[in-house]
């Protein structure tokens, strides 16, 4: 017998795909509308009017932005904190994870206990700064990386998958000689494999979007990421300065003299597409995995 749903079912599902196809333009137009501004002409973009696709097609946004050293530099420095500092985190968050998910640890609810206070109390802004400087990590490439070593949120997560690992198996390696890192290493990490693609892409998307470390932590333009230099763009923007006043921009006056029609809000568009390309393409190759350890997580917490 074939179903049919009723004209109060059809309705409802009407209903509710068009809102949500209203939700997902809301959330992709800011989006499309900084490619369009990235890829039009800056002059003829500041007179309006553009909402759809660029009006007058160029690429000089672009040019002007690679050819900036600083932009670049920045965008390099992004890519070094976030493929190490990701990796080095989820790994000893991992780690960490694997030690208190084990029964026979002592003083195992203690730990944890000490864990979680950590990431709900923090001795504030000024005793963090202090503490960087005495280990002299302020104007240090590595102040992207230590202090986001371990990650409590994530330990809590990887726990519930570890604990989901059946104990007979754990036994059994070491009745065959295996010690705990080899344990470790060859059956906890690969049996939770989704819920680290997960955590993983989480915490690269955070170290990438990243722009308060490099703010107040960095002088140094040289270390500045580029999500810092973005949001230092957007703040003299605002404030209405001069683009040649920005420290991100500082040879800004050398390459306006063949930028043609960029302005510097067609330059900060196109500066903020190139900062969002890593991510989109690295998002389809863990978007399996990202699925699949969401529903982990969600399941087994």
């Amino acid at each position: 017998m074939i179903y049919k749903p009723s004209t109060s079912e059809r309705v409802f599902d009407i209903t509710n795909c068009i809102s949500l196809a209203l939700l997902s333009l809301l959330c992709l137009y800011p989006f499309w509308y900084a490619i369009i501004i990235a890829f039009n002409d800056g002059v003829d973009s500041a007179m309006g009017g553009i909402y759809l696709w660029p009006r007058v097609f160029t690429l000089q946004n672009m040019q002007v932005v690679l050819q900036d050293g600083s932009i670049i530099h920045g965008f390099w420095i992004s890519v070094g904190r976030t493929l190490l500092g990701s990796t080095l985190s989820i790994f000893f968050t991992a780690m960490i994870s694997w030690g208190v998910s084990r029964r026979e640890l002592i003083g195992r609810k203690h730990i944890i206990t000490f864990l979680f206070i950590t990431m709900l109390f923090n001795g504030g802004i000024i005793p963090y700064y202090l503490l960087l400087h005495k280990l002299h990590l302020i104007n240090n490439f590595l102040v992207y990386v230590i202090p986001g070593l371990f990650s409590t949120w994530n330990l809590i997560i990887m726990q519930s998958s570890y604990r989901e690992i059946p104990e007979e198996v754990i036994e059994s390696a070491k009745i065959e000689g295996a010690n705990d890192m080899w344990i470790f290493l060859k059956i906890g990490l690969p049996l939770v494999k989704p819920m680290i693609a997960a955590l993983f892409l989480f915490t690269a998307v955070g170290h990438w979007n990243d722009w308060f470390s490099g703010a107040f932590y960095v002088s140094k333009d040289s270390l500045r990421p580029l999500a810092t230099q973005i949001q230092r763009m957007n703040a003299q923007s605002q404030a209405g300065t001069n683009m040649a006043s920005i420290a991100t921009m500082s040879n800004y006056n050398r390459i306006s003299d063949v930028a043609g029609g960029s302005t510097p809000k067609s330059i900060h568009m196109a500066t903020l597409v190139l900062a969002t390309v890593p991510i989109l393409v690295l998002y389809p190759f863990l978007q399996g995995y990202f699925v699949k350890g969401v529903m982990i997580g969600s399941i087994k917490g």
